[in-house]
């Protein structure tokens, strides 16, 4: 199989993944959000940003460093089953870490029975980030059956979602349920890795899951900074607004997002191994990738972000009904966040981590999460929750220049007018159209 027809194959594998992660749980909100309102879904949306600081830290990068390596190695049966044996030791360590910080967390921010219960079976969905070992998929370029298995979890987490949900007071089911079908797919999708790629977990010592953790460290505090100035934003609201504002405010969050996932998150993920292998082997010709796709992307997602825009009290509305329309200001604010977001991954992860500016992307990004808990104290006290979304605009811009002029001054200009120029945006798009059908996909 070519490289292309393999990068095709695992972009609509990793979007199945995205969709069954992200937007199959959507299809139970019209219904259940009519039923609990938007008080109590402001409540589950909480506490899911909440324990996402601990997903953060159990995955810690690992998506992408783990990806990396793997994508270099796979083809090292002994490095590979380390290094999978390594970060299975290391996500079981930073759980229990988790499990524990969690557990003192919760007296404090708990405000009734009814939350530390929804809190807790949010925090189960951290176990099943344990066992996926979707990192190791991405770096084998393996992603189909993955799919599958995601896809029928989520299919079921909806028909028991609106067989379990039927008063207001059902709502701390969602999260139990939605944990304990991840939990199952994450397992199975273990197996089947270890018994596919004939995987076996091999002693290590302490010492080199330590080791890796720190090799590893500006990839995930990277990916936290990032949390800085996304999921704070909702866990900042709980300070000075209502759960009912935090409704509002997640309901065009979470559907921003899904459009986001289905946009750039599969193309970015998948490409990432791909581009890892092309800059192990020659720079020059990651960077060339990079250029061509880039424009491309940027079109695709700024065309989306426009429509979106016109279209957001329909959305909006006929999504989560009537009751949600102050999510409508909210929702067209964030249309811009589809391009801004692809922007930063192609920039970051997709380009300075691949030249090992790993330290660099850090600190350009902890500085842009910074910014944004500074906008957000000021912008949320005299805007309230539609302040928090124009802090998370203004944190991604700057980031996005940020990131540009790094590279530009390490000789790395990406954005070229020659790629950007519309009549080569549609014959590179006519180029990869044509090359697919001559693969028979």
């Amino acid at each position: 199989m070519s490289n292309k027809t393999h990068l095709f194959r695992n972009i609509l594998s990793l979007g199945v993944v995205q969709i069954a992660n992200y937007v199959l749980p959507l299809i139970s909100i019209p219904i259940i959000v009519r039923v609990i309102g938007p008080d109590n879904f402001g409540v589950i949306n909480y506490y899911t940003a909440f324990v996402a600081y601990f997903m953060l830290l159990i995955n810690y990068g690992f998506e992408y460093s783990g990806t990396r390596f793997i994508a270099i190695e796979r083809d090292n049966i002994e490095r590979r089953n380390s290094h999978f044996t390594k970060i299975l030791y290391a996500k079981s360590l930073l759980f229990v870490l988790s499990a524990i910080i969690f557990s003192g967390a919760i007296i404090f921010i708990s405000r009734s029975t009814a939350e530390t219960r929804v809190a807790g079976y949010t925090f189960l969905m951290a176990f099943s980030w344990v066992l996926s070992p979707n990192w190791f998929f991405q770096g084998m370029q393996q992603l189909t059956l993955v799919a599958l298995f995601n896809f029928l979890s989520k299919l079921v987490f909806n028909v028991l979602i609106v067989i379990v949900i039927k008063q207001k007071g059902d709502y701390v089911w969602q999260p139990l349920i939605l944990s304990l079908t991840q939990i199952v797919v994450s397992a199975v999708s273990l197996f089947y890795a270890i018994k596919k790629f004939n995987v076996s977990l091999v002693k290590i010592s302490f010492r080199s899951v330590i080791d890796m953790l720190r090799e590893d460290r500006m990839i995930f505090f990277s990916m936290l900074s990032t949390n800085l100035y996304t999921d704070t934003n909702i866990v900042m609201l709980g300070f000075f607004e209502t759960k009912e504002h935090i409704g509002y405010f997640t309901a065009a969050w979470r559907l921003m997002f899904v459009f986001l996932v289905l946009l750039s998150l599969p193309t970015s993920q998948a490409m990432f191994p791909y581009i890892a292998s092309s800059f192990a082997k020659n720079v020059d010709r990651g960077i060339a990738q990079i250029k061509r796709v880039l424009p491309v992307i940027i079109y695709a997602s700024l065309a989306l972000s426009i429509f979106l825009f016109f279209t957001a009290e329909l959305i909006i509305r006929g999504f989560y009904g009537q009751n949600f329309g102050p999510a409508v200001i909210v929702f067209r604010i964030l249309t811009i966040v589809p391009v801004l977001s692809f922007i930063n991954t192609v920039l970051g992860l997709q380009t300075m981590v691949n030249l090992k500016m790993d330290s660099a992307y850090f600190y350009i990004i902890f500085s842009g999460g910074l910014c944004s808990i500074l906008l957000n104290l000021v912008m949320i006290r005299f805007y309230g929750y539609r302040g928090s979304a124009w802090s998370w605009i203004a944190a991604e811009s700057l980031i996005a220049i940020v990131l540009h002029l790094h590279l530009r001054k390490k000789g790395y200009q990406l954005f070229q007018a020659k790629y950007f120029n519309p009549i080569t945006v549609v014959a590179e798009i006519k180029n990869m159209v044509s090359n697919f059908k001559k693969r028979g996909i």
